[in-house]
């Protein structure tokens, strides 16, 4: 079983078409990195002042300044009991950094951000590699030469399945720890403190990530081997994808946008999730909550239930179906 693994290996490794996939997919988290880098630049000092003078200007309005003159006179009508009249201006007068361009850089606002999304990219690039490697041998019709050299089907079908997981797992470690390494010497440079627990948080996102990855890789190869073609199975889950969400948000069920895959996915992926649910029930006083909380383990049931039984379904059909 382990030589029939690492020839398997070497054929996602020297497939040109996969090739070509995972260099995309460490260049674009690179890109990502480098984007991000230069959305979050620190601010010049031209862009300083004229924030500076935007606030002037605000504070010259005779309408804010009337109303800094009634706080001053009754702070407390205005600001609560314990407020003071020299609280009058700050409070009512916006700050310069509300005038500022763009925000600076900070780790935990980009991991729940662009960290989320590079995640989403990368599993979304695997899903095409791990469809290809499948559908490549089917389309060149090499299955049926390789299994005249092991008849054993199962184990073609799980030394070809952990070849996905092993080579999408690897290049999800490469590209997701390449994206964080760049904004995390750009955070160094520019003198922004990252505390331990963040770099814990960044690195169980970065674990998550990489699971993630190679449970997409394996899903999109076990539905290719069903199909037998990789556009077959590209078009199905663009159409679950995104039908599914639409399906899911008008079904007449409460908390029927819990089992969106998208939102399990983001779920999984982010530290604390809090989603929108148009379907979720109201309280007894009438007033709707629509925010919902997903944890990693609601995600992790969820997803690992579809890709078990993508699994099983795939195992079972290429080990009895004709060739």
């Amino acid at each position: 079983m382990t030589r029939l693994l690492l020839v398997e290996l070497s054929r996602f490794r020297t497939r040109r078409s996969i090739a070509l996939l995972v260099l995309g997919t460490v260049l674009a988290a690179a890109l990502v990195a480098g984007l991000t880098a230069y959305q979050t630049r620190p601010l010049t000092q031209d862009e300083r002042v004229d924030a500076q003078a935007q606030v002037d200007l605000a504070g010259r309005d005779p309408q804010v300044r009337a109303e800094v003159r009634a706080c001053r006179e009754a702070p407390t009508d205005y600001l609560g009991p314990e407020a003071e009249p020299a609280d009058c201006t700050s409070a009512l007068l916006p700050a310069a950094d509300s005038f500022y361009p763009r925000e600076a850089m900070d780790p935990a606002v980009v991991r729940e951000g662009r960290g989320v999304q590079v995640g989403l990219l990368v599993a979304g690039l695997l899903i095409v590699a791990g469809s290809t490697f499948a559908g490549g041998d089917w389309g060149s019709g090499s299955m049926a030469t390789q299994l005249l050299f092991e008849g054993r089907r199962r184990r073609v079908w799980l030394a070809k399945a952990g070849a996905v997981v092993l080579g999408c797992a690897a290049t999800a470690l490469v590209a997701l720890a390449a994206f964080w390494a760049v904004l995390l010497l750009v955070a160094r440079a520019r003198g922004v403190e990252v505390s331990g627990g963040e770099l814990s948080d960044v690195a169980l996102q970065v674990g998550r990530g990489v699971a993630l990855s190679a449970a997409a890789g394996l899903g999109a190869f076990a539905l290719t081997m069903v199909f037998r073609h990789t556009v077959a199975t590209l078009a199905l889950l663009f159409v679950y994808a995104v039908g599914g969400e639409v399906a899911v948000s008008l079904l007449p069920v409460d908390g029927a946008g819990r089992w969106a895959v998208g939102t399990n996915a983001v779920g999984w992926l982010r530290t604390d999730h809090t989603y929108d649910d148009p379907s979720a029930t109201c309280s007894l006083l009438g007033r709707c909550s629509q925010l919902q909380v997903l944890t990693h383990t609601e995600a992790v049931l969820f997803l690992g239930a579809l890709l078990a039984l993508a699994c099983v379904v795939s195992l079972a059909w290429f080990s009895r179906r004709d060739m």
